[in-house]
């Protein structure tokens, strides 16, 4: 846990008896800090094996080896996980009556919890937090077929699988796929946007224009590389474009429909495939973009949108925008500058000339020494043990609801017995939930400060622009930290999670039952000491304060029954500062 002055909070101590154990404890909190960044949450044996690879090659060496391993695994693909559900299940993926748009949702937890690519299916939750789309988009729960008998529906999973194969591209094949893609061309309006024509007051739409400059590439403020923002000679921030930018980023966004239209108006939905161009409808004229820089005009829509994106990846703001926005996401709410600086320098040049290779860019954001130091790990002699200490409230973040949930299962649940998680979107739980975004600006924004004292926390010379923010925060009000600490409180009790997937006169109830293993936790259960320790290391990379730990341990030495007491330590801790604060 973290104080809000800055300092380290009081972390807990770990008793050891041998030289061996010494290691394996202080090896132990790296391998469950990192795994708890670069998956939907470690499971025993991930921790265990990190823990031993750590040991025999060095924490960093072993951190670095185990993301290339991940980056040589093929994607776990949401759209064949879908339709492997619903074949499973005897239904097509246009069926009538059966709420078949819930397999999205499906197969995402799905995925989440059994995938073994789980560093690239965080990179791509993180991608759809930036590059944001929402099943409120006109159309996107049809059940309509396209001309490939594509079902709309799954447009969405199909869009999540493009990020989820940009999880290793570059950055401007992101920027690219998205911009051609027909899901975000429906959801912010450039497809079907034809050139204008001023004599008659048509003007081209101006929403993805708008969105892919402040949203998906540069922000609104021009900054230094480490975060800090620029001002001009009266002190104030320097805009990165103006309302004339967006007229000609608006033009340039012309000309696009659905794949095998035979018009820009006529022609059959399809969700799947990348828009195509029709040069007759894309505004050719000469377009004055960003810094100054003036496209020619160009009878070629296509190759006129792709030196548009040329000249929105060369402005020096996408390294550090998006390096701090995936930083965010996978690390903390607040890179301080050094931090920033180093991974938007990777972001510029991978070291072999290449901009914005993600792969490079998401190993210098697991891989920086400031990754590490949000907990420090000491040793003393007298008496021996291990002293872990969180380093302060500006290097650490709470845990998202989604990814929080399914670590929880992905630590303690089965599957139902044909092998399948089919949890429902659970967006009434927490209000977050894939393909379920209130609008553009995603779940939270970036800059999201709660009420209380974060607003008049004085940040050190750390952090660029003075102020820390906790993005996460925006989620998390009264009623959804209730409806959590209901739905968590209900799964451990019962050790079983239990959803409807499906409750209707055509398919009937299905009642998902999913068991929760604590049989590992229940033969700690008649060692309080044992067992609170165990969950500390387990859930909390070891930063539970000792105070809490001996209030815990106090509280389960007043429960007889093994079982009830175990599980009334499981939730305590999930529930708690240190369960939930990623450090």
């Amino acid at each position: 846990m973290s104080c809000l002055d800055g300092t380290s909070a009081h972390g807990g101590d770990f008793e050891v008896f041998s030289r061996n154990e010494m290691i394996d404890v202080m090896v132990r909190v790296r391998a469950t800090q990192f795994l708890q960044r670069a998956t939907f949450g470690p499971t025993q044996d991930e921790i265990d094996a990190m823990t031993m690879r750590m040991r025999q090659i060095g924490v960093t060496a072993a951190a670095e080896e185990w993301i290339d391993d991940q980056f040589a695994m093929e994607p776990t693909s949401h759209v064949a996980t879908a339709r492997a559900m619903m074949a499973a299940d005897g239904w097509a993926e246009n069926e009538d009556g059966v709420n078949i748009t819930r397999y999205r949702d499906h197969a995402w937890w799905h995925i989440a919890i059994t995938a073994p690519d789980q560093l690239k299916q965080r990179i791509a939750w993180a991608l759809i937090q930036i590059c944001v789309i929402s099943n409120q988009g006109a159309g996107f729960n049809n059940r309509g077929l396209d001309n490939n008998q594509n079902a709309d529906w799954l447009g969405l999973s199909n869009y999540y699988d493009m990020l989820l194969e940009n999880s290793d591209d570059t950055y401007r094949e992101v920027l690219g796929d998205v911009t051609y893609s027909p899901v975000m061309g429906t959801y912010l309006s450039h497809l079907r946007n034809k050139k204008g024509d001023p004599s008659k007051g048509v003007f081209p739409d101006e929403n993805y224009a708008r969105e892919i400059m402040q949203l998906f590439s540069i922000g609104l403020y021009e900054m230094d590389s480490d975060g800090q923002l620029k001002v001009d000679a009266e002190g104030n921030d320097i805009p990165t474009y103006d309302n004339e930018t967006i007229k000609a980023f608006a033009r340039l966004f012309t000309g696009l429909t659905f794949a095998g239209s035979r018009t820009i108006t006529n022609g059959r939905r399809d969700l799947h495939n990348p828009m195509m161009m029709f040069d007759g409808s894309h505004d050719q004229d000469p377009k004055t973009l960003l810094n100054g820089v003036t496209l020619p005009a160009n009878p070629n829509g296509v190759a006129d949108i792709n030196a548009g994106l040329d000249n929105l990846y060369a402005h020096p703001n996408v390294a550090p925008f998006i390096s701090r926005l995936l930083i965010q996401r996978l690390v903390r709410s607040n890179p301080s500058r050094a931090y920033l600086g180093r991974v938007a320098a990777v972001f510029n040049d991978n070291g072999q000339g290449v901009k914005g290779d993600m792969k490079a860019v998401i190993k210098a954001i697991l891989l920086d020494r400031e990754c590490w130091n949000s907990i420090r790990v000491s040793r003393s002699r007298r008496p021996v043990r291990i002293i872990v200490r969180p380093t302060g409230t500006e290097r650490s973040r709470l845990a998202e609801p989604v990814v929080m949930y399914a670590g929880f299962l992905r630590r303690f649940s089965s599957p139902e017995p044909d092998g399948w998680y089919r949890l429902p979107a659970l967006d009434y739980n927490w209000v977050q939930a894939p393909y379920r975004s209130p609008s553009v600006f995603n779940f939270y924004l970036p800059d999201f400060q709660p009420a209380g004292p974060i607003t008049a926390y004085q940040a050190s010379s750390r952090i660029p622009n003075g102020s820390i923010y906790a993005p996460e925060f925006q989620l998390f009000d009264a009623v959804v930290a209730n409806r959590m600490a209901n739905r968590i409180r209900g799964d451990v009790a019962d050790a079983n999670a239990d959803y409807t997937a499906v409750n209707n006169e055509k398919a009937g109830r299905h009642d998902v039952d999913l068991p929760m293993d604590f049989s590992v936790e229940e033969t700690l259960g008649e060692d309080p000491v044992g067992l609170a320790k165990h969950l500390d290391m387990t859930l909390c990379a070891g930063t539970m304060t000792n105070e809490f730990r001996e209030a815990l341990v106090d509280a389960l030495q007043q429960e007889t029954n093994v079982e009830q007491r175990t599980r009334g330590a499981i939730l305590s801790v999930l529930m708690s500062p240190a369960g939930m604060i990623v450090e």
